[in-house]
């Protein structure tokens, strides 16, 4: 009995289900379609000007003709023309222009006064504080040159810095950028005189070897 009041209950309820659901699909197969709304905007148009019209032609410029000398030379006549004579004379021309005087220089010798103390002069003499690192020219080794000599006049200054002023003694000019380079990278002790720093001028003797 229960059984049946179950499947009783339970088909009124898919009758049920099955009716919503018709009643629903009904609804949307007949739904009034949304009216669409067109919108409509007005649009201004720009005229162009009218152009102007073309300038009128210009009128036809009258053409006028050069006349036209018709000459017959008769080949039997001749026409003889008096030719004078032209003599052509060379002009002189003397110029008297004064001649630039020219001013001569005179050269002075010019010699700088360096106030600087001999070595016997001062209280001790300078030492060299950098090493001596002579570099032997190969050119002179493939002459057989053994070794070099040369005595270079210096001056020092409070601060021990050499100054070259003549080179005395060279036996070879290939020496030269040697002893620049030597005088650049040499140092002195400072030289004193009564316990004061002072400059120093003196000889200085270089001795290359390879």
């Amino acid at each position: 009995m229960h059984s049946r009041i179950r499947l009783i209950a339970f088909g009124l309820s898919i009758l049920l289900l099955t009716a919503a659901l018709g009643m629903m699909w009904y609804s949307r197969q007949f739904q009034p379609l949304a009216e669409q709304k067109l919108l409509v905007r007005p649009i201004d148009l720009a005229s162009l000007p009218v152009p102007p019209p073309p300038p009128p032609p210009s009128p036809p410029q009258p053409v006028t003709t050069s006349p036209v000398l018709d000459v017959q030379v008769n080949t039997h006549s001749a026409v003889q023309i008096p030719t004078p004579d032209i003599t052509l004379t060379k002009p002189q021309l003397e110029l008297n222009a004064p001649k630039p005087q020219v001013q001569q220089l005179q050269w002075q010798s010019l010699q700088m006064e360096i106030n600087a103390f001999s070595l016997d002069q001062l209280d001790a003499l300078p030492v060299l504080q950098t090493p001596l690192n002579a570099v032997f020219p190969r050119s002179l080794s493939r002459q057989g040159v053994k070794n070099a000599r040369v005595k270079l006049d210096i001056l020092i200054d409070e601060h021990g810095k050499i100054t070259l002023l003549d080179i005395v003694e060279n036996p070879y000019p290939e020496l030269k950028p040697e002893i620049e380079r030597i005088v650049r990278n040499s140092r002195f002790s400072m030289p004193t005189k009564a316990n004061e720093a002072v400059s120093a001028r003196f000889i200085w003797p270089v001795e290359f070897k390879p």
